[in-house]
């Protein structure tokens, strides 16, 4: 018998031609074959669906104790799911569990196997563990050596500061990578020139150059001089001069293989103020502008001015495509950024646009449209109306609103489809959107003001579902049941909406993926010492093409690793055939 991880989906696309006569490739992921134990006597299977696989596959599972013979669990394929539960291994023996494809009713002879020791814990998390006892504020998911499996890059200690409100770096940034095994690959120290805070260090891991490897994009700065502002300065401490760069590192071993310079900061009160808070606000991105290769984009600017250089990545070297710079227009664009990005095909035609916030850039750097409403904290792209042709963007918007603090505007154009129409303050943070509430269909998106004095509740057709707060303005959202509804995952626990804890986890919460097993998702936490990936041990009797593959989810997810965490959104309306929908976008 041979072990083979089988992809299924086509070989790597070349990097050329136009967008219209090549589809925008794939990443090539292997199953995500897991094995959790469940309790003392069941054991959680879950694996992967992929895009390109026949509709007619399924999958038979054997199990082998100790090394012993090959025994088959289930009676009949698996067709109806991507997961199982074995309910008879003996744990307090070595098992390993191996998956087969089934294809027009022939079993495949290649597998897939994960194993567990004897006597193995019951848990519902994977451990990355760390090289020392510390907690990460960033984790980015990407593949570093190609075998079809997300590894991860952190970015430790966890000190956040804002500039709004600054505070003097305690330490420096670390920037860490781990295989998904948790074999720790390198450690690159930032230096006291990038402060400690999200918005001075923004970072993206992404395969560029189309290797099957991933590359980190970072922020970074000279680490063998000191810009901090002198003692005697108006604002000690702080960095405001010196050299910026945007630095390309080989994913492997930390290597830099290029840079280019940041955005310019120029004089910091030309961003809004003297004390470098506006001219501090950095994100990267990442969008397919030609439709078929990923481009690295490079921010500067929220509140007032903004600036976004566009590069590829060809033969390992940063290429400039474009710079666009909001003043620049007519009229000019400013105040309108998000504190992260959102890169989808909004208007039809392959290629990505960039959705800055309350205004979207076409792929060739030119401003497709503006609302001006200013600075959203709130902001989701998906198919919000399944109804109407195209995508639709969410927004809760920050400065004080007659009307419109909350809206749905469509994509392609920014004419506002719904809109609330009270007035608001302050809306604040990134708010809870998705499919929620039980007794409403559709998407709900849930906000408030900043300072509680109230909150909302609205169906996305703008139904006024409720006034009453949660705990938090931007609890999590999962699917980690079977589903649509999602499940909200804040202070320790993964519950219903107004309903009961179904599980429980630990650490400060980072992320939410689709990054392991079936197509629920899966929640990245950090406590000290190690990186948590919690996954769902409740079986599904559906089955869903992985959310990774989807083009707006992979990119949202790219994203997580700088800016404020935006849980993903797809690039459809979730239903019970998605993998159809992926299949065409």
């Amino acid at each position: 018998m041979k072990q083979i991880v089988f992809a299924g989906i086509a070989a790597l696309i070349f990097y050329a031609g136009t967008a219209k006569a090549a589809r925008r490739p794939a990443e090539t992921l292997d199953r995500g074959f897991i094995a959790v134990v469940k309790s003392s006597s069941q054991v959680y299977l879950g694996w992967r669906l992929l895009k390109d696989d026949p509709d007619a596959l399924s999958f038979n599972v054997y199990r082998l104790t100790e090394g012993g013979q090959p025994v088959k669990l289930n009676s009949e394929p698996i067709a109806d799911s991507t997961n199982y539960i074995d309910q008879t291994a003996p744990l307090d023996k070595s098992n390993q569990w191996r998956l087969h494809a089934v294809v027009a009713g022939k079993e495949q002879a290649e597998w897939v196997s994960v194993e567990l020791p004897a006597n193995p814990p019951v848990r519902s998390y994977f451990s990355i563990p760390f090289q020392g006892n510390y907690v990460c504020s960033k984790v980015a998911l990407a593949d570093l050596n190609g075998d079809g499996r997300y590894d991860f890059v952190i970015k430790q200690p966890h000190q956040v500061s804002d500039p709004g409100v600054w505070r003097k770096s305690t330490d420096t940034f670390k920037v860490e990578a781990y295989l998904s095994d948790g074999t720790f690959l390198w450690r690159r120290d930032l230096g006291w020139n990038i402060e400690q805070g999200v918005w001075w260090s923004p970072m993206v891991v992404f395969d560029f150059d189309g290797d099957g490897r991933a590359e980190i994009a970072l922020k970074t700065a000279p680490t063998d001089a000191d810009y901090r502002n002198p003692d005697d300065h108006p604002y000690p401490g702080r960095v405001m001069t010196g050299p910026e760069y945007i630095s390309l590192l080989d994913g492997l071993t930390g290597r830099e293989l290029d840079r280019a310079d940041w955005p310019a900061r120029g004089r910091v009160e030309d961003w809004g103020d003297e004390k470098n808070n506006r001219a501090s606000r950095h994100l990267l991105g990442v969008a397919y502008l030609d439709g078929v290769r990923p481009s690295l984009l490079v921010l500067r600017g929220t509140y007032t001015r903004m600036q976004v250089d566009a590069y590829n990545v060809v033969n390992r070297k940063l290429q400039k495509l474009w710079s666009w710079c909001g003043d620049d227009e007519t009229p000019p664009v400013r105040g309108q950024g998000m504190h992260g990005m959102h890169a989808a095909d909004v208007d039809g035609d392959g290629r990505d646009e960039i959705i800055l916030g309350a205004a979207v850039l076409d792929d060739d750097g030119k401003i497709l449209w503006n609302t001006g409403l200013g600075h959203p904290d709130g902001c989701y792209v998906t198919d919000i109306y399944p109804q109407r042709p195209g995508l639709e963007i969410i927004y809760g918007i920050e400065p004080p609103q007659p009307k419109n603090g909350i809206c749905v505007v469509d994509a392609r154009t920014g004419e506002i489809l719904w809109g609330c129409s009270h007035p608001t303050v302050h809306v604040h943070s990134q708010g809870l959107f998705g499919d929620f509430a039980p007794d409403n269909p559709g998407l709900e998106y849930y906000t408030g003001e900043k300072d509680r004095s109230a909150h909302w509740t609205y169906s996305v057709d703008g139904r006024l579902l409720s006034e009453e707060p949660m705990e938090l303005l931007a609890p999590t959202p999962l699917y980690w049941l079977d589903g649509s509804l999602k499940m909200l995952a804040h202070g320790g626990q993964i519950r219903r909406y107004k309903g009961p804890v179904v599980d429980e986890y630990e650490g400060k919460i980072l992320a939410a993926a689709d990054c392991l097993g079936d197509w629920r998702e899966e929640l990245i936490t950090t406590v000290p010492g190690e990186l948590r990936i919690y996954t769902t041990t409740h079986p599904a009797s559906s089955r869903h093409c992985t959310l990774m593959q989807d083009p707006i989810y992979r990119l949202d997810v790219a994203m997580v690793s700088m800016g404020y965490f935006y849980p993903p959104q797809l690039s459809y309306f979730f239903s019970s055939e998605p993998k159809a929908a992926a299949e065409e976008r």
